[in-house]
């Protein structure tokens, strides 16, 4: 008994269609390496930069293998083979650059390129045949259609008007290069001027400088405001009087300091002459007071009679040009008191003199 197979029988019509779906795009392509000039000049506007370094690293690998032997190749394997050249490049190129950077250099120099090769396997002799390549000149430099520059730059809009532009200054200056930055604005290193009147406050001149001074036409004298006469709807008279209560706090603060510290340099004097040396001291300290007045007093165009500066005018000059606010003198290292010996007094005294 025969068996009835059971495969389908093919069908008699040759002309359908294949049921699969052709190739339609080659398996491989054909290396070219003609100029780029021909086949950029519909598209030269809109190729970029790293695009045309991309076709030019292209077409340098195409004509490698094309002198190899290699008639074509596979777009898989073409794009694999830049990416490998363009990884190895950038490898060689961040070594020099790290090597330049450890060195404390912006730029690279030949001895930083000898390293990175060193380090990627690569000498000298490996390189000398290629300073000759066999493939023809007319070949190798290719003829590239000039990129057009992107005329849609944003450019930053002006903060700051004409009185405040470090453009003009820069321009001032000839000896700057024209490739240096423009400047900033004037108000980051020139002082500008506050449109806030300034508060000018009369103060009461010390009895004795007006006396060194000689006659003069004498200032009113502005005392501080009583609490209902400030005036608190106008902020400049408020400014005003704020100030002449600092100098009227001032100038009682250095009376104050002015009578101590002339007590103070009786007591110093009463206290030297007990001691040769320590009297011979003072007297040498007050003389140079004494001339350091009165220089300073004629640098100003101040006329001084002889022998004014040895009275009480001198005293109190001296007075107010030796104190010394020093508020650390408390924390100062103290010598140890030794056994049987005299006991150091400990300073107490925030202001002291020179003496």
């Amino acid at each position: 008994m025969a068996l009835e197979s059971r495969k389908r029988s093919a069908d008699g019509d040759d002309d359908l269609p294949d049921a699969k779906r052709q190739r339609i795009t080659p398996s491989t392509i054909i290396l070219k390496y003609e100029p780029y000039a021909e086949q950029q000049q519909c598209s030269a506007a809109r190729t970029t930069a790293e695009e045309l370094a991309r076709k030019g690293l292209r077409r340098s690998i195409a004509l490698t293998l094309q002198k190899v032997g290699f008639e074509g190749a596979a777009p898989d394997a073409m794009e694999s083979f830049v990416s490998m050249v363009e990884e190895y490049l950038s490898s060689i190129a961040e070594d020099v650059h790290a090597c330049a950077n450890s060195a404390r250099r912006s730029h690279p120099i030949p001895s930083d390129f000898e390293k990175s090769l060193k380090r990627h396997n690569v000498t000298a002799s490996m390189l000398q045949p290629h300073r000759k390549p066999p493939i023809p000149r007319s070949k190798r430099i290719p003829s590239f259609v000039p990129l057009e520059l992107d005329d849609t730059v944003e450019l930053d809009l002006p903060i700051l008007g004409d009185d405040l532009d470090g453009a003009k200054e820069k321009k001032e200056k000839n000896y700057i290069p024209t490739s240096f930055p423009a400047f900033p604005s004037i108000h980051t290193f020139k002082y500008t001027p506050q449109s806030i009147e300034a508060v000018a406050a009369l103060k009461e001149p010390p009895a004795e400088q007006s006396q060194l001074n000689g006659p003069q036409k004498q200032q009113k004298v502005e005392w501080p405001l009583a609490p209902h006469e400030i005036p608190y709807g106008d902020p400049k008279k408020m400014r005003e009087a704020a100030a002449k209560e600092a100098k009227a706090g001032e100038e009682a603060l250095r009376k104050l300091v002015r009578a101590s510290k002339i007590a103070s340099q009786k007591e110093s004097w009463a206290s030297a002459q007990k001691n040769p040396q320590q009297r011979e001291r003072f007297d040498l300290w007050d003389s140079t007071m004494r001339e350091l007045i009165e220089e300073a007093a004629r640098e100003k165009g101040q006329a001084i009679a002889p022998g004014e500066m040895h009275g009480e005018k001198g005293r109190a000059g001296i007075a107010d040009h030796s104190m010394i606010v020093n508020s650390e003198k408390r924390y100062y290292r103290r010598e140890a008191v030794r056994a049987g010996g005299r006991k150091i007094p400990m300073p107490s005294e925030v202001v002291s003199s020179r003496g």
